[in-house]
């Protein structure tokens, strides 16, 4: 009887859903932006300035004729340049985490628009069934097109716990190669420190090239993790610590390019990749408590509307 109408309803519910999808992570991306772009600008400032601390130590300043007069003009020189070539990189990932993020916005803005008008849809449509089941002088229709309703909410929350999920697997994964990348260049590194050579300096080099890719995509798959978090409708008092997630690169950085040599170093940057992997994983298991929360619920809705029908 209500076969047309059931799914004109279910599929402006779903337009809905996914409008309201869009409006959590584009607020969530925004606020990202702001910080990006305000970061870009903090790292810009320190770029220029550490550049122009090796430029006063290679000119023939009085800071170049204090250091030659100690004797630690090289070491002094080559410490700024340490430190330059640190708030490059940490300027260059800020300024693609920003352009990335601007993309994001834009796509996820031009589709936002296709489903402006989708909750006045569902409110007409969802009227004129209840209309059409009070003049039929059904109670029980009338409980079940609630409970329909609240079903549809259900699914779409569980769908969404799913994505999140995805997402912060997404994560775990690429720390996953990072951590192993970082683990062969302290094998090689440990190798270098035993005389190892030219061979084991550039593997060793090698590895953290690769970690350091594997850091600029986790920046984005954090990015992401966040941005789908935005949307879970939490049922219980549960709160993701995700504030730290986004300056860990930083950290990454420092400790990286501080000493290539120093195992410690790489120690360190491990260490940076398995916080946030601890913090993922912490968030992860929520959602999956969530989830199987979510899946009762559903389960408890349909028993309702099946008991409903029989007993009819």
């Amino acid at each position: 009887m209500y076969q047309d109408i059931n799914q004109q309803l279910d599929e402006a519910q779903q337009k809905m859903f996914r409008r309201d999808k869009l409006s959590a992570m584009l607020s969530e991306l925004r606020g990202q932006q702001k910080e990006a772009i305000q970061r870009e600008t903090e790292l810009k400032n320190t770029l220029e300035k550490e550049m122009r601390d090796v430029d006063q130590l290679e000119a023939k300043s009085m800071t170049h004729l204090f250091y030659s007069v100690l004797g630690k003009l090289g070491e002094q020189v080559e410490k700024e340049q340490r430190e330059a070539l640190a708030a490059k990189l940490k300027y260059d990932q800020t300024v693609k985490e920003a352009e990335q993020l601007t993309q994001q916005i834009q796509q996820l803005e031009e589709e936002f628009v296709q489903y402006r008008d989708s909750q006045e849809t569902y409110e007409r449509l969802f009227a004129m069934k209840k209309e059409h089941m009070l003049n039929s002088h059904s109670a029980t229709g009338e409980q079940i097109l609630m409970l329909t309703e609240e079903l549809g909410r259900a699914k779409n929350n569980q769908s969404e716990i799913d994505e999140a999920i995805q997402a912060g697997e997404a994560v775990c994964n690429h720390i996953d190669s990072a951590l192993n990348s970082l683990e062969s260049a302290e094998g090689w590194g440990t190798w270098d420190l035993l005389g190892g050579g030219l061979v084991s300096d550039l593997m060793k080099h090698s590895h953290i090239d690769d970690a350091k890719g594997e850091a600029d995509e986790i920046q984005q798959k954090l990015s992401q993790f966040r941005a789908e978090l935005a949307d879970v409708r939490i049922q219980n008092d549960i709160h993701f610590e995700t504030d730290g997630f986004g300056k860990f690169a930083d950290f990454f950085f420092d400790g990286l390019i501080a000493d290539w040599c120093m195992q410690s170093r790489i120690a360190e940057s491990k260490d940076s990749f398995e916080n946030v992997r601890s913090q993922v994983n912490s968030v992860l298991a929520k959602l999956i408590n969530m989830k199987s929360m979510e899946r009762d619920r559903i389960e408890g809705i349909l028993k309702r509307i099946n008991d409903m029908i029989i007993n009819a």
